[in-house]
């Protein structure tokens, strides 16, 4: 049940941990100044603020001594579910933050799934409608939603209802609560700090906590698929291993980002040779320049002064033939 009424506005407490105090209110002044208040404050039955800081603050800082609230009578969980709902749609949060509030709120629909059978029943209902409503093959060999088990319905059913909210897909969401639920305390500060990108983190956590922890100051400059191959390795050789692998070649990331470009250029001129065209005019000239000091540079860093040659060539043909040629 709740209930719209006017209240002091120091008489709304500020106690909820989920509020956002100290934000930049200036252009909700604005919007207040010129069309008022859109939104009423949402409080519970002791005053204590559950949404609306923002506009709490906005209204203090144009003089306001009153505002409309919403009286809401709910248990705890319901009211800091419903201050999380507000942080996520009414003002963007950054990623480490947004990933705490989304497990935290999935963790408030699994405990509610498992002791209110009405707030379990909501789920069931609201799995079935999307399921009759999925495009055809979504939902292929799914499970009946009343035979999914707690976790996995109050997981599925909260990451659509934020996907809704949010305009994030229900995969990032999913995964955004996997990086707040694997990431150990110094992966979280490091991402903080903007030592760690969001895909660099993806990776590390598929490492346990005590590895994440060796593995964490080494790893900050390295791309994702730098860290892809890290992360195999300490989990086939360890630590230790992993680590010297990875710094016994210090410019790997620039050989692979060469070899990538080599790759794509030989897909394009075998393509061209295919089709039988000889390029002409003005880029002639450009490419035959940069050909000839690509070589020149190639023959440079490859420390190999014949590489180009035809015998050199087919000495390394014939090499990589017998290397992957079957055993007998």
């Amino acid at each position: 049940m709740a209930t719209i009424e006017t209240i002091n506005l120091d008489d709304i407490k500020m106690e909820n941990p989920y509020l956002r105090l100290g934000t930049d209110v200036s252009t909700l002044e604005k919007s207040i100044e010129t069309i008022g208040l859109i939104a009423p404050l949402i409080v519970n039955t002791d005053n204590i603020l559950l949404a609306g800081a923002r506009r709490w603050q906005a209204l203090k800082n144009l003089g306001h001594t009153e505002c409309p609230v919403i009286r809401v009578e709910k248990d705890s969980l319901h009211q800091e579910l419903l201050s999380i709902d507000e942080n996520l749609v009414r003002k963007a949060l950054n990623s480490t933050e947004m990933e705490q509030h989304l497990l935290r709120a999935k963790e408030i629909y699994r405990e509610l799934a498992q002791k209110d059978e009405m707030f379990k029943e909501t789920l069931i209902q609201k799995r079935r409608l999307r399921m009759e409503q999925a495009s055809d093959g979504e939902f292929e060999g799914a499970e009946a939603p009343e035979e999914l088990d707690v976790e996995t319905l109050a997981t599925e059913e909260f990451a659509n209802e934020v996907s809704l909210k949010s305009g994030l897909s229900q995969r990032q969401i999913i995964k955004a609560m996997e990086r707040e639920e694997k990431s150990t305390p110094s992966l979280k500060d490091a991402r903080k700090r903007g030592e760690i990108s969001v895909s660099q983190a993806n990776e590390i956590i598929r490492l346990t906590p005590e590895e994440q922890e060796e593995i964490l100051p080494y790893v900050s400059d390295r791309t994702v698929s730098e860290l892809k191959k890290i992360v195999k390795d300490v989990k086939s050789s360890g630590v230790a291993e992993a680590i010297e692998r990875s710094q016994s070649q210090p410019h790997a990331r620039e050989f692979n980002e060469l070899l990538k470009v080599m790759k794509k250029s030989f897909k394009i001129t075998e393509a061209l040779k295919l089709e039988g065209v000889h390029i002409q005019g003005p880029v002639r000239q450009d490419m035959l320049k940069f050909w000839h000091e690509l070589k020149n540079n190639m023959e440079e860093i490859l420390d190999e002064d014949s590489v180009f040659t035809p015998e050199y060539l087919g000495q390394e043909a014939s090499s990589s033939q017998e290397s992957t040629a079957p055993m007998n």
